[in-house]
């Protein structure tokens, strides 16, 4: 019992610190994703359609890494992984620092993409592996993993807006490189503290995938067939993806259209909205994993749904500060049951063995919405116009909301 006891103490803790580097990682990340379109514009002219390339050029290499991520995930590769994100996500900022075209942006993006596809699938990936052992905090633990990437949705376009409105460009990415730092030492001392049986410092995998790549594709192609017959990993895919072509207009688009309308005072009102977002949104995480032990996940997330649908249609509407600020705070409320509700609907029912593959394809739903909706709402925005563009965006997450509603399983 004292053995068992000791083993669940050094779980918590290890949890714990990887919510921590999870919080720290999401506020960085947000924070540059917040301020890049702005920066496209301010610094580089970027038009529309070069504001949603870039923004899309992430989710290219985030959703190849994302399965391969997942599969070495299965085969033991967990804390490695976690370094490895971390150290890429910090030699992308590094670029971000040193860009003089938007070139530059597009290929630290891409970077950012492999940073973010190796992290937080891992991240995702090691609470549902290890939660399973412990089905007791199953959903609480997702639910807190979630909750520290919304305190990043808060933090990070806070700090990231008002750093670039106070102290400029340049200072604000040298802040977030020190930060980056941080990250892959807090990871090696947890698996250190905690007693986690890999070594951490030995990266065979690509000898690995480099000699048996074909047979990998086929082990991916298999375990996604095998996902697709899930009914409720079905439904939260589906409904991922839909909702997140409206949500990331949001942003991604409205912080350059105020940036084309307020200049680098935008970033103030930015960091204010998705802060408002992010912070609305923290206790709708935290409980999510306590309610679905009430009421059905699926009846969760189609309320959270209709909520976040009808709060974006009103930003479109009333897309000026303060009254704008209503509405976030609602959009907020409607994504905090959304994230860890469709989350904990993907993987509750997933087996053991395939945690890791389950979260990367799930979590590619996210990414393929991030890659396609600002090239298509960003070649909307050339022809009529970010206004537009704005109001229009809730229709996919309407959508969702009456899929999701309407699904049986």
């Amino acid at each position: 019992m004292d053995n068992e006891t000791q083993e669940l103490r050094l779980w918590k803790r290890r949890m714990w610190y990887i919510n921590i580097v999870t919080l720290l990682f999401s506020i960085l990340f947000q924070g540059i994703s917040t301020i890049l379109s702005q920066y496209a514009v301010i610094k580089f002219g970027a038009s529309p359609i070069q504001v949603g390339l870039v923004w899309s050029t992430f989710y290219l290499t985030s959703i190849i890494t994302r399965p391969l991520t997942g599969l070495a995930f299965d085969q033991g590769y967990r804390f490695r992984l976690l370094i490895l994100g971390s150290i890429t996500f910090f030699i992308s900022s590094f670029i971000y620092l040193f860009s003089s075209n938007i070139i530059h942006l597009v290929i630290a993006r891409l970077l950012q993409g492999l940073s973010q596809g190796v992290f937080m699938t891992t991240s995702f990936s090691l609470v549902a592996y290890e939660a399973s052992e412990h089905m007791k905090y199953f959903e609480e633990s997702i639910a807190w993993r979630s909750t520290m990437l919304g305190l990043g949705v808060i933090i990070g376009p806070a700090l990231g807006g008002y750093l670039i409105s106070f102290y400029g460009f340049t200072e604000t990415f040298i802040f977030m490189i020190l930060l980056a730092a941080i990250i892959p030492i807090i990871v090696y001392y947890t698996a250190k503290s905690t007693k986690v049986d890999e070594k951490l410092l030995n990266y065979s995998l690509k000898v690995h995938l480099a000699s048996t790549l074909k047979k990998d594709l086929k082990i991916i192609v298999k375990n996604f067939i095998e996902l697709m017959h899930i009914e409720s990993f079905k439904a939260a895919i589906f409904s991922l993806i839909l909702y997140t072509l409206g949500y990331v207009t949001i942003t991604s688009l409205l912080p350059a259209y105020y940036a084309t309308l307020f200049g680098k005072d935008a970033g103030v009102i930015v960091g204010n909205c998705l802060a408002l977002i992010g912070m609305s949104s923290i206790f709708p995480r935290i409980f999510t994993g306590k309610i679905s032990k009430h009421f059905s996940v699926k009846k969760i997330a189609t309320a959270g749904l209709f909520v976040l649908a009808v709060s974006i249609a009103l930003i479109g509407v009333y897309s000026y500060p303060p009254t704008v600020y209503i509405f976030c705070f609602l959009a907020g409320l409607g994504l905090g049951f959304v994230i860890p509700s469709l989350q904990i609907m993907a993987l509750i029912d997933t087996g053991n063995s395939k945690k890791g593959i389950a979260t990367g394809f799930y979590i590619i739903g996210f990414d393929l919405s991030n890659l396609i909706s600002p090239i298509i709402f960003g070649g909307l925005g050339n022809i009529f116009g970010y206004k537009f563009v704005v109001e229009v965006t809730f229709l996919p997450v309407l959508i969702a909301s009456i899929f999701l509603a309407l699904k049986k399983f």
